[in-house]
């Protein structure tokens, strides 16, 4: 029998997260058995690869195809008791309620088919191992984009760190990918002193003169050359680290901007990103900005790019990575203090290989990008198949007098967030954020993003540690 398919997959996602809601909400009506049960029969279902040992944080061997003649014919069953309760009762009881009478009949087909899952694979993993990837889910963080609205992260992060949490796998778009870079870079990160480095920062040590000449982004008003970071993510003997370097699994998100697009693009677009052209204001210069970005939210136009998902990118320069997933088009224009011959190899390849022209912020092609995380972990990414999925989003259409300009915006990348929703099990939409243009906040901004971050992380807490907490085998 063949593997499950991407909906089948998403289908027993929901249920389980459906299952958790409806336990949080009436949590003395199932018995903890019966909780226990429920969880790792949705669990099993799902079984198609996985590498043992990744669910446990080992040493991970390699992956192994699990026989799916003993797991399709109980995810067969397991979609068509359960579903229906899970998903098309809206009343927590309810739910609880039919997947409970429907648990006898499933009981004897999860431990014959784990007995003999078991036997059949037994050189391959151990029932530890089986259980683990069972019953066990990593936490992978989507981090999208926002300017500077998305400090609020920093105070997540701060949050999920107090309740003994890191991140398994994280994938970041724009401001995403920035923070989502230091938060990947160690799960033991000192967010307090990553507070201080960021506080100190002046202009000059992000920001600089537009660069003139060959780039691999567009030309911008203002160049982001992230000469701080550069000077932070070096190893010990000064050399810069690269992508694989990340102790946790990593990839920054950034758009390509298709080559047949690009070459005919409009008169007055060109016109507009032009190096050295001269404007009539300050304010007919962001609108202009603000149409061309408007322009290449498309999938026609841009298509989005994870780096480090493959061997081919993960020697890219962790900064160089951030910097091109933060080029917002015709804004940003990132160019660093200077260029790496590997980086630039893989760049100028990676535009070969996908048709693109230039690369440009990761959040115009996908600003929360929960599928590229979901597809990741579908691909091996990070050994285990058995997810939880915590999306971050702080840009989002909010009524701010001083910075109207930025609205079509919002609402264009939010036309996005329908096509994600299947793949991320919680969205946390941060609100009230720092403004987007304040993307060099003062310290006092940096405190109250961390405050208003950590307040609100606060509320999804309950559930993320319900889906997380282990599930055993109970027969």
């Amino acid at each position: 029998m063949q593997s499950p398919t991407s909906k089948e997959l998403l289908k027993l996602q929901r249920m389980e997260m459906s299952l958790v809601r409806a336990v949080l909400a009436q949590p003395t009506f199932l018995l903890e058995r019966e909780y226990q049960q429920l969880r790792y029969l949705l669990g099993f279902a799902r079984l198609h690869r996985f590498a043992p040992g990744a669910a446990l944080r080992e040493a991970a061997r390699a992956e192994v195809e699990t026989d799916q003649d003993l797991v399709a014919p109980l995810r067969e069953q397991v979609l068509q008791q359960l579903y229906p309760p899970l998903r098309r009762e809206d009343k927590p009881q309810a739910r609880l309620s039919g997947a409970m009478k429907r648990l006898p009949a499933l009981l004897p087909l999860i431990q014959s088919a784990r007995r003999q899952l078991l036997d059949r694979h037994r050189n391959d993993f151990s029932e530890a191992e089986l259980d683990a990837e069972v019953g066990r889910r990593a936490l992978v963080t989507i981090a999208g984009g926002g300017g500077g609205a998305g400090y609020v992260y920093i105070g997540a992060a701060a949050r999920l760190r107090a309740e003994g949490l890191s991140s398994d796998y994280l994938v970041g778009a724009s401001i995403g990918a920035l923070i989502g870079a230091f938060l990947a870079r160690s799960r033991k990160l000192d967010i307090e002193a990553l507070l201080d480095w960021a506080k100190g920062l002046r202009v000059r040590d992000m920001f600089g003169r537009p660069f003139i000449g060959a780039t691999h982004t567009l030309p911008g008003l203002t160049r982001l050359h992230l000469r701080g970071m550069h000077r932070l993510f070096v190893h010990p003997d000064g050399s810069p680290m690269r992508l694989r370097d990340m102790e946790i699994p990593y990839e920054a998100v950034i758009a390509g901007v298709r080559t047949a697009i690009y070459d005919h693009l409009p008169a007055t677009l060109r016109d507009v990103i032009a190096p050295g052209r001269r404007h009539h204001s300050f304010s007919r210069l962001l609108a202009e900005r603000m149409l061309l970005i408007g322009a290449m939210v498309s999938p026609q136009v841009v298509r989005a790019i994870p780096l480090g998902r493959d061997e081919a990118t993960r020697d890219t320069r962790v900064v160089d990575a951030v910097g091109l997933s933060a080029a917002i088009p015709a804004v940003l224009q990132y160019e660093p203090p200077q260029r790496d011959a590997i980086t630039d190899d893989i760049l100028a390849q990676l535009r070969r290989h996908e048709d693109v022209a230039l690369f440009v912020d990761g959040g115009v092609a996908s600003n929360v990008p929960a599928r590229i995380a979901w597809e990741g972990v579908q691909a091996g990414r990070i050994g285990t198949r058995s997810a939880f999925y915590l999306a971050l989003d702080c840009f989002h259409p909010r009524w701010d007098s001083r910075h109207l300009w930025v609205w079509p915006v919002t609402q264009a990348i939010q036309l996005q967030l329908p096509s994600q929703r299947p793949y991320f099990d919680w969205l946390m939409r941060f609100d009230p954020t720092l403004s987007p243009v304040n993307l060099l906040p003062s310290p006092a901004d940096f405190d109250q993003a961390f405050q208003w971050g950590w307040a609100q992380a606060d509320v999804m807490m309950p559930f993320l540690l319900k889906a997380l907490q282990p599930v055993r085998w109970m027969p």
